[in-house]
């Protein structure tokens, strides 16, 4: 059976055992991953990411925004339709993704964005761009995370804002379980991130950590479940979550450049 659980588990210690990879690498994966869409609707700690970080963020309106990995668009999507985005550049190394996202957007009566395919480093992106940076689950699946952040240092604007999520390291277990069992698909080439790891790296890249918070205690279930687990969230926001969350959202503000 070509997709049998051995061969998961071996395609999941593969990731795990893989010291280097590129976006080509990314995109091969990505590009295979057929039910993204499907399983994330079904998964309340997908759409969270983009909650988060428009609660957290505090965004003007009418931005001009790099949604970086857009995926399926549905970052972009989101944010547009509560008023912060005037125009975009979506950028992901998957020609399938990015094919959904133009259909997606374009459906979801958004129309002012570019769509570019990343091949590799640096970015083909002008210096101090945007107004905005959106970075959503998208810094663990690069082998440079610190060479990637500090692109998006380059191409955002001084006073602009650096929304970033990425999960908590201590869940990586948690999501090759649910890859090797089918629950949910694979993470591809990645290794999760440490938070002082992070919190280094977008500092050199220029960027003022605004604020940092680590959400979703429960990323799905029965809603009695979910429920607790927000509770659980709000509860122990300070306390227990920065420690037993999923997500880590980081919100940055690019600073002036002092050269």
């Amino acid at each position: 059976m070509p997709d049998s659980v051995s061969n998961r588990i071996q395609t999941e210690l593969g990731h795990w055992r893989r010291a280097d990879w590129t976006f080509a690498d990314i995109g091969a994966h990505w590009d295979a991953v057929e039910d993204y869409d499907s399983i994330n609707e079904e998964t309340y700690s997908y759409f969270r990411r983009f909650v988060d970080g428009l609660r957290l963020s505090n965004l003007p309106d009418n931005l001009h925004v790099l949604d970086l990995c857009a995926r399926t668009g549905n970052g972009t999507l989101y944010f547009h339709q509560h008023g912060k985005v005037r125009s975009a550049v979506c950028a992901d190394v998957s020609a399938q993704m990015g094919a959904i996202c133009r259909e997606r957007l374009h459906a979801g009566g958004f129309h002012n964005f570019t769509w570019l395919q990343l091949f590799d480093y640096p970015l083909p992106l002008a210096a101090a761009e945007f107004d905005a940076v959106l970075c959503f689950e998208t810094v663990e699946h690069v082998a440079q995370p610190e060479r990637l952040v500090a692109e998006l240092g380059r191409v955002t604007k001084p006073g602009g804002v650096l929304i970033l999520t990425t999960p908590n390291v201590l869940w990586e277990p948690v999501h090759a379980l649910a890859a090797i069992t089918g629950l949910h698909h694979s993470e591809g080439p990645h290794r999760f991130i440490r938070y002082g790891r992070l919190e280094r790296m977008i500092r050199a890249a220029g960027f003022q950590i605004e604020h940092a918070e680590t959400t979703v205690a429960v990323p799905g279930g029965p809603a009695r479940l979910v429920e607790w687990g927000e509770w659980l969230e709000t509860t122990t926001r300070d306390s227990l979550m920065p420690w037993i969350g999923l997500r880590r959202v980081i919100i940055g503000r690019r600073l002036a450049n002092t050269a």
